[in-house]
């Protein structure tokens, strides 16, 4: 025998109906809403910090190539921790040159890509630095203080029990653009051997 439609069934489709249209609770959309502003947000950083890095990208891979190899440059840096620091920028950027680069011994051409590849590190570091520094994160900042003032609430308006609300609420801090730094940090310039 089918179950009647009563009151009860028909608060049951409104209720899905609804959570259909407006995609979940308050506390879930808010929750969403955050998560894609940050990944927003995260995608617009790597995109502009891959398009600063080009120049240091072209002189890591034009420098590795002259070199041939990491252990030419030992002579030339300030320290083994320079050459370690290189090697890790190169594999992180992948420099693909257009054509090939015959390597070589003269130390004078080596210190000479070193030192335009310090170049080109010291006008990103400067330029992403700006860009940091002149990021709005004011709308991102309101999402994440409603999230703190609502959250719990609108959580237990849902749930209709306040332990379980706060069970898992964890506070955000506001986002800075030093703390983002932190996470997309400026490059070490390599230091020459005196």
């Amino acid at each position: 025998m089918p179950a009647e439609a009563g009151p009860d069934h028909e608060e049951q489709q409104l209720a899905r109906m609804l959570l259909g249209l407006y995609g979940g609770p308050a506390f879930i959309r808010r929750t969403r809403n955050i998560e894609d502003a940050e990944r927003m947000l995260a995608d617009h950083l790597q995109r502009k910090r891959t398009e600063l890095l080009t120049m240091v990208r072209l002189h890591v891979g034009q420098l590795r190539a002259l070199a041939g190899d990491w252990q030419a440059l030992e002579p030339l840096v300030a320290s083994p921790c320079v050459l370690d620091s290189l090697r890790e920028l190169h594999d992180a950027l992948a420099p693909k040159l257009r054509a090939p680069i015959e390597p070589t011994r003269s130390r004078w051409v080596l210190r000479s890509a070193l030192a335009e590849l310090g170049g080109a590190i010291t006008h990103f570091n400067r330029r992403w630095e700006k860009f940091m520094a002149q990021l709005d994160l004011g709308p991102i900042n309101a999402l994440r203080d409603g999230y703190n003032k609502h959250y719990v609430i609108e959580k237990e308006c849902a749930l209709g029990n306040s332990r379980v609300a706060r069970m898992g609420f964890r506070r955000l801090d506001p986002l800075r653009w030093e703390d983002l730094l932190r996470e997309y940090p400026l490059l070490p310039v390599p230091t020459l051997a005196t």
